[in-house]
């Protein structure tokens, strides 16, 4: 059977949960004086995923639910291990044979967009979503991130909204990337900086097959 259909059965009590999940900003029930109905769904559905699906030892079930409930285009070789934070449904693109490792946070409230071949090591946070502590409302913001091609992001790096990371590029382990980076270059420290230029050819996939990770 196929990824698709591998499942199906064990996502449909879900569907009742994401039409409820529609955004944050709903009319209140009277039952629900402080909180929309919508916005206590769509809690639940986040909880749902980050909390039981994303540690579920099954990765074509892991795929299944981040495709069809939380809307997720998953190109064909990519793969997202055990243990993914995700903000919200939508807005996440990940390109083919890219690797998502353990633990990491994927931020697409401002649209996340990730190329082809690229590696996520563990614990990176792509973050397209802050506050401008500028304002008298501390008002929250998004911008996009964008990351192309045969880039490769170090443990526990952070990237911040607004920035865009060019083809080859490498943020190394641990680096705060607040600005955009260009083809081929390495990146490190807080906040990133240049460090190197990347020559090699990219001879590569990083496309990764397992089943319970």
């Amino acid at each position: 059977m196929d990824e698709e259909g591998f499942g199906a059965r064990a996502l449909e009590p879900l569907g009742a949960l994401v039409a409820q999940g529609r955004g944050p900003h709903a009319k209140t029930e009277d039952r629900w004086p402080h909180m929309s109905f919508s916005a206590v769904g769509f809690d639940a559905l986040l909880y749902v995923c980050n909390i039981v699906v994303a540690n579920v030892p099954s990765v074509r079930l892991r795929h299944l639910f981040y495709r069809r409930v939380m809307q997720v285009k998953m190109a064909p070789g990519s793969f997202i291990h055990s243990g993914l934070w995700l903000d919200c449904r939508r807005h996440l693109v990940i390109g083919e044979n890219s690797v998502i490792n353990q633990r990491c946070r994927l931020d697409a409230r401002g649209t996340l967009t990730i190329g082809a071949n690229v590696s996520i090591s563990p614990e990176v946070h792509l973050i397209t979503a802050d506050h401008d502590i500028a304002a008298d409302d501390l008002g929250g913001r998004t911008k996009p991130i964008t990351i192309g091609d045969y880039v490769f992001i170090g443990s526990r790096a952070m990237v911040l909204p607004g920035v865009a990371i060019g083809e080859g590029a490498v943020v190394a382990a641990g680096a705060v990337v607040t600005k955009s980076v260009g083809p081929r270059e390495v990146v490190a420290g807080i906040p990133a900086r240049k460090i190197a230029m990347r020559t090699s050819k990219f001879n590569y996939n990083t496309k990764v097959e397992r089943h319970f990770f």
